[in-house]
């Protein structure tokens, strides 16, 4: 398929690849990826999606006018603030392009100014659009440069007219420079505040800010691949760290004794307590904390979990929340990423503490990207943990800095041992 804007918007660089060759140039970076590393792997073959259009159940635009001085909308170009004309882009439901378009047209209508980042001036900023697939609920959020907002009550009140499918309406304010879309205070414009999606047997709710994985088929395959890798049993503890609005927590919670879903972000963690409530799950609770925090305090006071789940952003996890996790000696500890490259990073830490996979499973959650999802199971190895113990530095190694993190560390010593094998 090829589209005009590829180029131009950077929102889906491979949409001109075969997507057969696109999964297979997906696993070949992978592999040379964890070759680097050193470590003894198995990529498997990228899962891919049967739709590898229309997934996008998260979309921000901004809005911008053109020598006619007409409003269109559509992502940002690259590294910049100008806003690439995407009407009709094909990694977004149907449903999802509709309504941008006529946001855009009300927007021009009724005459709502449009920020202008050069200068600091004007009204709307963006338009965040959430999408539950298996519900058709929508969520629309207009976020704003400042709280008075002109024309708000005729355009709900058109959007719900025009389309019964959006069940909230918010406003975010936002009025500092930044490129952080949504900030702390948001008004209830109309419904709930969030909508609702299903996930396999699982209803998620989820509201602007909470993380939900942005393609509802593939994270439903992740979600069952993790659940069949760990072949959990209802005698087991599991935490589940990084939960955002609890879905990984909740999809394991009927296979195991009791579950403990840790995030930073509090909106989430009450989302993650309604989703609770909504399923009728009792054996599990959440916890508003930094996962690294709650890792290190958790060694500190020998808790026992049987599974420990961490599904961290793209930068990966701490060396802090590794250390900490092994130290607690789990029976399995299943690590998810958005970002393979952090998640080779972290897995040397972790065989530096004892805990080894020999292989990762790739999901394209991503389709027409460069991005794709990574799932393995690391389990304890003694032997892998006496290794590296009684090896320690290799001669003429040059010892390590106090400074180094773990990572480094690993990384040095890693270097100088294949540096030994070479002569």
């Amino acid at each position: 398929m090829k589209c005009p804007k590829a180029k131009l918007c950077g929102g889906c660089p491979l949409i001109s690849v075969p997507y057969k060759q696109q999964a297979q140039k997906k696993q070949k970076q992978v592999e040379e990826l964890v070759k680097k590393s050193g470590l003894k792997i198995t990529v498997n073959p990228v899962v891919m999606a049967k739709e590898p259009f229309g997934y996008r159940n998260k979309v921000i635009v901004g809005f911008a006018k053109d020598r006619e001085k007409k409003v269109y909308s559509g992502l940002y170009a690259p590294k910049s603030h100008r806003v690439i004309n995407t009407s009709g882009c094909a990694m977004q439901p149907a449903i999802v392009n509709r309504i941008i378009d006529a946001i855009t047209r009300m927007v021009g209508s009724m005459k709502i100014q449009i920020y202008n980042p050069k200068t600091g001036t004007g009204l709307l900023r963006h338009v965040l659009i959430r999408y539950g697939k298996e519900t058709d609920q929508v969520m629309v959020v207009f976020v704003t440069a400042e709280k008075n907002f002109p024309s708000r009550k005729n355009l709900v009140n058109a959007l719900r007219t025009e389309f019964p499918q959006i069940t909230t309406i918010l406003q975010n304010i936002n009025p500092r420079d930044t490129s952080i879309v949504l900030q702390d205070e948001t008004l209830l414009l109309y419904g709930k505040g969030m909508i609702e999606d299903q996930l396999g047997p699982i209803k998620i709710a989820f509201s602007p800010s909470a993380f939900y994985q942005i393609n509802h088929d593939q994270c439903l395959v992740l979600y069952e691949m993790a659940k069949q890798s760990l072949g959990l049993t209802k005698t087991e503890a599991v935490l589940d760290t990084y939960c955002g609005v609890g879905s990984i927590g909740l999809f394991m919670a009927d296979a195991c004794k009791r579950v403990v879903g840790v995030e930073i972000n509090k909106d989430a963690i009450v989302n993650a307590r309604y989703n609770a409530q909504l399923n009728h799950i009792d054996n599990i609770r959440f916890v508003a904390e930094d996962s690294t925090k709650f890792m290190v305090d958790a060694a500190k006071r020998h808790n026992y979990y049987d599974v420990i789940i961490l599904d961290p952003p793209r930068a990966g996890t701490t060396p802090a929340f590794i250390e900490s996790a092994c130290a607690l000696k789990p029976k399995k500890i299943l690590y998810i990423s958005c970002d393979p490259t952090t998640q080779i990073r972290d897995l040397l830490i972790f065989r530096k503490h004892g805990y080894v996979t020999h292989q990762l499973s790739l999901v394209d959650m991503f389709p027409n990207t460069e991005h794709v999802e990574s799932i393995c199971l690391l389990t304890p190895s003694k032997n892998a943990s006496k290794k590296f113990e009684k090896k320690g530095p290799s001669k003429g190694a040059q010892k390590p800095k106090k400074d180094l993190n773990p990572y480094e560390k690993a990384l040095l010593e890693l270097k100088q041992s294949k540096k030994n094998k070479k002569r």
